[in-house]
C-alpha cells in the first residue's frame, strides 16, 4: 500500500483552525489549537502558513474537518 502525506493548499485556508482543534481533540483530549500536531499561521495578507510537525502521522483528520480544501491526503512516498 503507498504511503500517504498530508499537502496544504494555504491560499484556500481561511485560519478558522478547525483542522488543528480536530488534531488535538483527536490526539490530546482537548478542544486546543495550539497542542495540535499541525500549525496555521493566518498573516494580515497574503495566504496562511500551513505546517506540520514530527508528531503528524498524515491520518487525515484534519482534512475532514477542513471545509475550505486547504488541507488533502495524497498518495506519496513518505
Amino acid at each position: 500500500m503507498p504511503a500517504r502525506k498530508m499537502v496544504a493548499y494555504p491560499e484556500k485556508c481561511t485560519g478558522c483552525l478547525l483542522c488543528a482543534t480536530r488534531c488535538s481533540l483527536e490526539f490530546v483530549g482537548l478542544l486546543n489549537p495550539l497542542k495540535a500536531r499541525l500549525t496555521v499561521e493566518r498573516p494580515v495578507s497574503g495566504p496562511a502558513a500551513i505546517s506540520f510537525n514530527d508528531e503528524c502521522n498524515d491520518c487525515g483528520l484534519c482534512t475532514r474537518a477542513c471545509a475550505y480544501g486547504a488541507l488533502a491526503l495524497e498518495k506519496g512516498d513518505k
